[in-house]
């Protein structure tokens, strides 16, 4: 944060200051809340209503609220259980380096909860039972699951996909053939690949006790389950084009975006450095959103 030495004599200096000081704090919270992060499950949520055929302008609008506050106030938890493991792997983040305390993320995680409900209350109830297993496997998952492997990949795969679509999707419809369909699919072609968010924090994760596919197998070894992960779309994608009669379009999305999976998981085998797997994550969560996109327009 700068301080009054940084600003030319003459000017305003404390009120600069308190905007400067309240502008890195707004940027930090940010850093924890990740809510750019959010942006797949509330794509999923859309997609989820859409396949129904009755959209509402309404619960689609609070639901999207409701996704976004939960899964921030997630966030926060997850950062407050890895700020040990972060002064390892990343010692500049908020919690870590001091910069916002674990006081004020108990706060925000609080408030962020509480207002997930009510957006999910403005939505429909069947989005509060949803936002309540969101916040109960988000707990779970950085409590428990997060250092079991497998399970805490398809602990994300629930959250960040499968739940949101299914939430949207029962409420104007019921438990059929084609939410069935998807729900399969999301977890086959999309429980592997999130393994991807582990290569980055290895040395961290291992001296915290975690185990991540990458810390059991080793970075190599694990590497070639995520590269099966990520070609499993573009392997795959065909059967619900075919079962449940879906667009043109959305095949050309799948294969598409199939097609860069592939690419991304031929990175990784050749390099499984945090490094690059971190900067393979990134374009990951774009690849996500890209995915339940295709649903939109199914």
């Amino acid at each position: 944060m700068m301080t009054r030495s940084d600003y030319p004599s003459g000017y305003p200096e404390t009120p600069l200051l308190f905007i400067r000081d309240m502008q890195d704090r707004f940027v930090a919270i940010l850093e924890i809340a990740m809510p750019n992060r959010a942006f797949a499950s509330c794509i999923a949520f859309v997609a989820g209503l859409v396949m129904t055929g009755n959209i509402s302008a309404p619960i689609a609008f609070f639901g999207i609220l409701a996704i976004l506050t939960t899964y921030s106030s997630q966030a926060v938890y997850n950062n407050i259980r890895d700020v040990e493991g972060d002064k390892i792997n990343a010692s500049g983040r908020p919690l870590a380096n001091g910069t916002l305390s674990i006081g004020f993320a108990w706060k925000l995680m609080f408030a962020l909860i509480c207002c997930g409900f009510v957006f999910a209350y403005l939505s429909s109830p069947l989005v509060v039972v949803a936002n309540a297993a969101w916040v109960f496997l988000g707990i779970a998952y950085s409590r428990f699951t997060k250092s079991m492997g497998m399970l805490s990949y398809v602990t994300l795969a629930t959250t960040h996909l499968a739940l949101p679509f299914a939430s949207a999707y029962l409420i104007r419809g019921v438990f059929d053939y084609r939410l069935l369909m998807v729900i399969v699919f999301i977890y086959v072609t999309e429980v592997l690949s999130l393994s991807i968010k582990d290569y980055k924090d290895v040395e961290g994760d291992r001296k915290m006790g975690m185990r991540t596919l990458p810390i059991m197998l080793g970075s190599q070894n694990a590497a070639r389950l995520t590269f099966l992960g990520f070609c499993m779309p573009l392997a795959l994608v065909w059967l619900p084009w075919e079962i449940l009669h879906l667009s043109s379009i959305f095949l050309v999305i799948y294969l598409s975006v199939g097609i860069f999976r592939c690419f991304l998981g031929i990175k990784l085998l050749t390099d499984p450095t945090p490094g690059q797997a971190g900067e393979i994550l990134k374009k990951f969560r774009y690849v996500l959103m890209l995915q339940m996109l295709a649903w939109c327009l199914s």
